[in-house]
């Protein structure tokens, strides 16, 4: 995370569901943000990989009942704080002002709120960001993987000439 990050990326279908119409209004409602749309539906995740190490926050602007969103998971892997609906996993998974913020669902207003916080503060975004990443090892990362198939901590294995 050395290199400087700036503005957000929403990453999804462009479907209604995805939210991307609260996304356009907020845009519209507070111009100092800048938000890259990627749709899913036509690009390599490697590209998707490249534009969250430069991003300063994902937008999840979401309208439907996601368990896990691909997108979040990413994102925490990648350091990216997520601005998201306050929607079923995406209200547990994020967590306000420490990996995140959240807003009202389909509240363009809300959503342009939070868009202009994340710009006024990059510092505490970045912070945030932080702890995305710890929360991804946590919650989401080789350890818990391990400890979901096994039920235990992993052992070190040391080789044996």
């Amino acid at each position: 995370m050395s290199e400087k990050r700036s503005g957000g990326l929403f990453v999804g279908p462009l479907v209604v569901e995805s939210g991307i119409a609260t996304l356009v209004e907020a845009l519209d409602l507070f111009r100092g943000a800048r938000v890259d749309v990627i749709d899913t539906g036509s690009v390599l995740r490697a590209d998707v990989h490249a534009k969250m190490r430069r991003a300063a926050y994902l937008v999840m602007p979401s309208l439907s009942y996601e368990a896990t969103p691909r997108a979040l998971v990413e994102a925490f892997a990648h350091g990216l704080p997520v601005i998201a609906s306050r929607l079923a996993s995406l209200a547990e998974l994020v967590e306000p002002g420490r990996n995140g913020l959240l807003f009202e669902p389909g509240s363009a207003r809300d959503l342009a709120r939070r868009l202009a916080w994340a710009e006024a503060f990059p510092e505490k975004m970045r912070q945030m960001g932080l702890c995305a990443r710890a929360d991804y090892d946590a919650r989401f990362g080789a350890e818990w993987g391990w400890q979901r198939l096994y039920g235990e901590r992993r052992r070190s294995v040391r080789a044996t000439p």
